[in-house]
């Protein structure tokens, strides 16, 4: 599975998402595990404050028309 881009809908910061299925529900929340660009350390970030994003990932585009 390619990784995903997001956006935090909050404070706009942007995270990568290796497999959009690893998700873990707490009290009723879905939190996916994420990571920050260049960067490995995983964090778990509530799913409905994230947005995706088609912006650049990895120094790939994620825009099938930019590829």
């Amino acid at each position: 599975m390619k990784p995903m881009a997001f956006r935090n809908q909050l404070n706009g910061e942007r995270f990568v998402c290796e497999d959009i299925r690893a998700v873990e529900v707490i009290d009723g929340i879905e939190y996916l595990f994420v990571h920050r660009p260049n960067e490995y350390r995983t964090l778990k970030i509530r799913k409905d404050v994230l947005i995706k994003d088609t912006t650049v990932v990895k120094g790939k585009s994620r825009d099938p028309a930019k590829v």
